[in-house]
């Protein structure tokens, strides 16, 4: 319903409503930063459209309060350190709460092939509530399973709440940027969990990664560990394929 002019405010009325001195609202006006309606020389405000304004005041300043890193993070070219220095951040964020995000999936097998492996997205094991909290403050859409944030070209998801065993907290590989601390799955258990879609879901594809980051890291892998491991998936048969392969090229 349209309001009649007799109920819109003046220029008092809105600098008192918000606080503000009446030569403050004409400097708005001025520059375009409230909105008015002008009657012959008179200006008028809606207080609907004043509250609407102030509704996207609001929002733009929650932007503004972006931490800086997150700022730099729109200039980081590379998508590898953009996504790492994006979790760090997270995990900064998160220690209070005595939370570890780790990095799992493709963006772990990104970094142990040193951006061989090319995803568009984050994976990350942690609590989804207080992760949700993090980054609807920073801006990100929740889309399906994903939070996505378009200005900083991050997607991120948390497929699990927490890793399945102990051993693999052990076995974590800590990187540091920024002086930002950054948690990635062990080599091991990112082999067992690239075995497991190759064996159980038929993705060949995995099992070539699976392959190649054995291959790479083969001299600095607990292979005890990993056997263990395959067994407890059931995939030791195609680890004792890839550990033949790498014997016989050595």
């Amino acid at each position: 319903m349209t309001e009649s002019y007799q109920s819109l405010m003046t220029v008092k009325d809105v600098a008192k409503y918000l606080g503000l001195s009446e030569r403050t609202i004409y400097g708005m006006i001025k520059r375009g930063e409230i909105p008015y309606v002008k009657a012959g020389r008179r200006y008028r405000f809606s207080q609907e459209k004043i509250e609407e304004w102030l509704r996207g005041e609001s929002k733009a300043k929650e932007k503004e309060k972006l931490p800086e890193v997150l700022q730099r993070i729109k200039k980081i070219d590379d998508p590898l350190t953009k996504r790492l220095l994006f979790v760090g951040l997270l995990t900064r964020e998160l220690k209070s709460e005595d939370i570890r995000p780790i990095i799992v999936g493709g963006n772990a097998v990104e970094f142990y092939t040193a951006g061989g492996y090319a995803t568009y997205d984050i994976d990350v094991v942690a609590p989804s509530e207080p992760l949700d909290k993090i980054l609807r403050n920073w801006g990100f859409e929740k889309v399906g399973r994903h939070w996505i944030n378009e200005e900083l070209d991050i997607i991120i998801e948390a497929p699990a709440f927490a890793l399945d065993k102990k051993e693999q907290h052990e076995k974590l590989y800590e990187v540091e940027i920024d002086n930002l601390k950054v948690y990635i799955l062990g080599i091991e258990d990112l082999i067992i969990d690239r075995l497991n879609a190759y064996v159980h879901w038929k993705s060949s594809d995995d099992g070539i990664w699976a392959k190649e980051l054995a291959v790479l890291h083969s001299r600095e892998i607990d292979w005890d560990y990993l056997e263990k491991r395959a067994k407890e998936e059931h995939v030791k048969a195609a680890l004792d394929e890839i550990r033949d392969e790498i014997r016989s090229s050595n």
